[in-house]
């Protein structure tokens, strides 16, 4: 397989290869499921309950070639925990950041490559991609009621990958989505450029700067629906 590609915009001192953690001998989506499915107890901040779809939100979405996940609250510290790999490591030096847990609760996203990222949103200023957001966010109220696409925080995009393992590796060629998320100053996260070996990356990069590689990837999630 292809080594990682290099994070050209992550500070060359703070990343470096690794491969801490690893889960042999069953096949990656089984293993997955496992780790995901086992309790680890570590002090995290408060979960954000989120909801769930109505079965008919559900039935238009998937009409619309939406997938549907169910995220639960995982941070990069308790996916560490249950082996799961990152090979970016700035983060290892911010534990807060690492505890910072995704929505509990489901979240709708396209899953084909050619829709997963928001076209023509690289070389966007973070500001440019949520306007691009809004705008698809705008369209998709339109025909469904009580949905509402948004640019998640880095815990989300970070619990998918893990979830769909596909996410952010070769088909997506190993592309990243912005965050919201605040790591170092005024910079943001990027979560991408997943390799089934190496695990993760999770970048820092400034908000107010486009990259080639940096794509906006919204998540639907119910604004009304069941509790």
């Amino acid at each position: 397989m292809p080594e990682p590609k290099k994070d050209d915009f992550q500070r060359p001192d703070e990343w470096v290869d690794q491969d801490p953690y690893n889960v042999r001998g069953k096949p990656t989506h089984k293993a997955a499921e496992e780790l995901l499915a086992e309790d680890v107890e570590l002090q995290a901040p408060e979960t954000r309950e989120e909801g769930t779809f109505t079965s008919e939100q559900t039935r238009l979405l998937e009409e619309e070639g939406y997938q549907i996940y169910t995220l639960t609250g995982e941070s990069i510290a308790t996916l560490k925990a249950k082996g799961f790999k990152f090979w970016s490591t700035w983060h290892e030096q911010n534990p807060q950041f690492e505890t910072l847990q995704s929505r509990v609760g489901q979240v709708a996203i396209k899953t084909d490559p050619d829709e997963f990222f928001i076209p023509d949103s690289n070389n966007k200023t973070l500001d440019k991609q949520l306007e691009m957001v809004e705008e698809q966010n705008k369209a998709l109220s339109q025909r469904i009621s009580g949905v509402k696409a948004i640019l998640g925080e880095a815990a989300d995009y970070i619990e998918l990958a893990f979830q769909n393992n596909e996410l952010f590796g070769e088909k997506y060629d190993y592309n990243y989505t912005r965050t919201q998320t605040p790591t170092v100053e005024s910079d943001v996260a990027n979560v991408g450029n997943f390799h089934p070996d190496n695990g993760l990356s999770v970048s820092s990069w400034a908000r107010g700067d486009g990259y080639g590689n940096v794509w906006a990837s919204p998540l639907v999630v119910p604004t009304s629906g069941t509790k």
